[in-house]
């Protein structure tokens, strides 16, 4: 008879290794999903049999306090923001090495990196709508309560199965009101992601970034998605970042020259070099890419609907990336436009906080606080 034994957690510059392990001996780490700029995100078992997403801050910044207070005041970011599209950790901790590492809902899908990937590198005008109004509806709650992520690409974009855009890592937010404990940036400190950076934030002045510069963001993620290209394509980031800080972004139709002029025009105005050009608010940007998207695609998301043929089951079905014959839009565009949009929102809330409730015995708390494991 063969008996699995997991082994003890050990830490390793590779984060491949940690998988088979046991993390502080309630948490088996099943496999490895991905690796990003500050940590790696693993399917993990909790040994109650409940399954989650555990991001471990990697071994080269776990010394560094400043690095893990970033780390882990993502969770209380996150969760203050209390809108759906905002994934939610469900609790933090660290490890017997000290490793800082947070447990979030397990999603399933694919980032918008790996969609763009898998597509060829562009997307639908339609699809690449709804995913940055989605993510535009998230951005409105977090700027009233007082956050600015300042780190939106691709990859911190997450498609789910069910056609809800989710806005990961706020590792890096900016929290203004006070009531989230403040790590301050330096001046001339750059940090973001090249290639998505506004003006401002490129040339390091953290005084100067506000809610458009997110906006900015989100602009550069539907110029990438439409065009397939950054808004500064340079041979290095550093070269993306200088000419962040000094070049105006090329207007959206001389790279996509089949563009409406309504939606060059949001694009571009998202894009502004000066922030007082841009879009003033998500709930405003939202509104203008709305409007792009019912003149492009020329009837509303519902309208289209009893056109699309019967979906596969929820266990089967796969996130659209195109249009099927009869031009009908996708489970994203849906959520992000249809009649149903406030229903849909509504069950996605409900999922997660089913999520929380199935990992009752980890002590989860859903809130602003400190999130703690008994």
């Amino acid at each position: 008879m063969l008996v699995a034994v997991s082994r003890p957690y050990e830490p390793s510059t590779r984060p491949e290794a940690r998988v088979g392990r046991t993390l502080n001996g309630k948490w088996h780490v099943d496999r490895l999903l991905e690796v990003g700029g500050m940590g790696a995100v693993y399917v993990a078992t909790h040994r109650n049999g409940r399954q989650a997403a555990i991001k471990v801050l990697l071994p080269k910044f776990a010394g560094d306090p400043e690095v893990r207070r970033r780390f882990l005041r993502e969770g209380y970011v996150a969760n203050k923001i209390g809108h759906p599209g905002a994934v939610a950790i469900l609790d933090d901790d660290l490890s017997e090495d000290g490793e800082p590492y947070l447990v979030m809902e397990l999603l399933e899908g694919e980032s918008l990196s790996t969609w763009l990937a898998r597509a060829g590198g562009k997307l639908p005008v339609a699809e690449v709508l709804a995913i940055a109004g989605q993510v535009l509806e998230v951005l409105a709650v977090a700027h009233e309560n007082g956050i600015v992520h300042r780190d939106i690409k691709p990859g911190n974009i997450f498609v789910t199965k069910g056609g809800h855009a989710k806005l990961l890592d706020f590792g890096l937010a900016r929290v203004r009101d006070g009531s989230i404990s403040l790590i301050p940036t330096a001046q001339g400190v750059v940090m973001g992601t090249a290639g998505y950076m506004a003006p401002e934030q490129a040339r390091g002045t953290p005084d100067a970034i506000d809610v458009r510069t997110d906006l900015f963001a989100v602009g550069a993620v539907v110029f990438r998605a439409l065009s397939g290209r950054r808004i500064h394509e340079k041979p290095t980031p550093i070269d993306m970042t200088i000419a962040a800080i000094k070049e105006a972004v090329m207007p959206l139709a001389s790279v996509v020259p089949n563009a409406a002029p309504v939606l060059s025009a949001a694009v571009d105005r998202a894009l502004a070099f000066r922030k007082e050009d841009r879009w003033q608010s998500a709930r405003a940007m939202f509104e203008g890419l709305r409007a792009a998207y019912d003149e492009v695609c020329g009837r509303p998301a519902a309208a289209a609907r009893s056109m699309r043929p019967p979906q596969p089951s929820r266990d089967t079905i796969e996130v659209a990336i195109a249009f099927d014959e009869g031009g009908a839009p996708s489970l994203v565009v849906d959520v992000a436009f249809g009649e149903e949009h406030d229903e849909a929102i509504a069950r996605e809330r409900q999922r997660t906080r089913e999520v929380a409730e199935r990992l009752s015995d980890t002590s989860v708390t859903m809130g602003s606080g400190p999130l703690r494991e008994s």
